[in-house]
């Protein structure tokens, strides 16, 4: 059995959702406009390769751009 890692913070005033899917990609998961969920491919944006990795990135982008 496969333990999914999965973490929640709250960045600017919003709750994100960083996990790994199952290709090994970390995905960022927040409520958007209107309740509507947007997935970010912390992967590929990012270069995360760790839900830690994808925390700090998520957070470092949310202090330059919020």
């Amino acid at each position: 059995m496969r333990v999914t890692v999965s973490k929640v913070i709250k960045a600017a005033g919003e709750k994100h959702t960083i996990k790994k899917d199952k290709k090994g990609d970390i995905i960022v998961d927040h409520a958007g406009k209107k309740g509507k969920y947007d997935k970010i491919n912390l992967t590929k944006k990012a270069g995360a390769k760790t839900v830690k990795a994808g925390v700090k990135a998520t957070k470092d982008w949310h202090k330059k751009n919020g």
